[in-house]
């Protein structure tokens, strides 16, 4: 009977240790101890050398000009037909 007295309180210790420390990780990850986020600047003027960077750039489009592309097939209505549209004031309203 002491035995059984024993076990139940060390798997209740274990069990409140795994608790505590999932709520000790739960916090430190939701409290933003991870990396911060760096907000960039969209209206960043860019410089000489990323733009001379881009002075050779050249796209390659000879996958255009590749037999199994050319033998490439549509199928259905191109373009899309939309139907009929907006003739119900509320999509959500019971039909």
């Amino acid at each position: 009977m002491a035995r059984l007295i024993i076990q139940l309180g060390r798997s209740r210790i274990i069990l409140s240790f795994i608790v505590v420390l999932g709520l000790i990780l739960g916090y430190l990850s939701y409290s933003g101890m991870d990396e911060p986020v760096v907000e960039t600047d969209a209206g960043t003027v860019t410089s000489k050398e990323e733009l001379e960077a881009l002075k050779n750039f050249s796209i390659d489009f000879s996958i255009l000009n590749n037999e199994t592309y050319k033998g490439l097939e549509i199928f259905g209505e191109n373009p899309v037909d939309p139907g009929i549209t907006g003739e119900r004031i509320n999509p959500f309203a019971p039909l």
